[in-house]
């Protein structure tokens, strides 16, 4: 609380507080973009960004020259968001829960700068250490936060769906509920890239690929590939 109270005050200022953060070998590291990802992003009006945490990918989008709203949920690292995307005038971030309803819901915090909080506990494998041993991955607290759809939020605030034509999805084992919650809005969408798993890394979480792509294909999307790996980033792309 001391740290937000200081953070806030010497941001009336015009500064602003920075925790210089260590990398960690164990760290886990995101898929590397390819040659069709950097294609959809040249090609998209804009950009909405679903799992945010602290906006690392904000100076690619402005290489690109693309318009983004960024989706965190985790309380915690929302004024952090805000600093990061601050200098990009076409890059706005919002603190949101999605899933396939509106109702209160647990909100798991984990270690690794949070990189992995989701509204799903660990599962025993990872508890374990049978999956991502190298991670020493587990959840630090459980807060409550508000879940709403994405269609409705969009609705709410009167976001032009149509400007924002390509999605990022990285929800840590939620993603299908958050597909669920954004029926209207898909079929305005041109390309996704959503982060999937074969294997089961939370609880009551999606294994993801099947169903993932089982949903998807009901909207005309396809993945570019099949995954090469458990847990990993696919393109989808709508046919017309």
């Amino acid at each position: 609380m001391i740290k937000l109270i200081i953070k806030k005050i010497i941001r009336i200022f015009g500064w602003k507080l920075i925790k210089i953060r260590r990398k960690d070998p164990g760290d886990y590291f995101y898929s590397q973009p390819n040659m069709n990802w950097i294609k959809s992003f040249m090609d998209c009006a804009g950009v909405i960004h679903i799992g945010a945490h602290r906006g690392s990918e904000a100076q690619v989008y402005n290489w690109f020259n693309k318009k983004v709203i960024w989706i965190e949920a985790n309380p915690y690292l929302f004024d952090d968001l805000n600093d990061n995307i601050l200098n990009f005038h076409n890059q706005k971030a919002y603190l949101e829960l999605f899933g396939d309803g509106e109702k209160k819901q647990d909100f798991y915090i984990s270690n690794k700068d949070a990189s992995c909080s989701s509204i799903f506990d660990f599962s025993d494998d990872v508890k374990n250490k049978k999956l991502w041993k190298e991670h020493n991955l587990k959840m630090m607290k459980k807060i409550k936060l508000n879940m709403t759809t994405f269609d409705k939020w969009s609705e709410e605030n009167k976001i032009n769906i149509d400007e924002y034509n390509h999605w990022v999805i990285d929800v840590q084992g939620s993603e299908l509920q958050v597909l669920m919650g954004a029926s209207k809005s898909l079929k305005k969408c041109k390309t996704i890239i959503i982060e999937i798993s074969k294997l089961q890394y939370y609880q009551k979480g999606s294994t993801g690929w099947k169903e993932l792509k089982d949903y998807l294909k009901k909207y005309n999307f396809f993945p570019e590939s099949e995954p090469l790996e458990d847990h990993c980033d696919i393109l989808f792309t709508r046919n017309f």
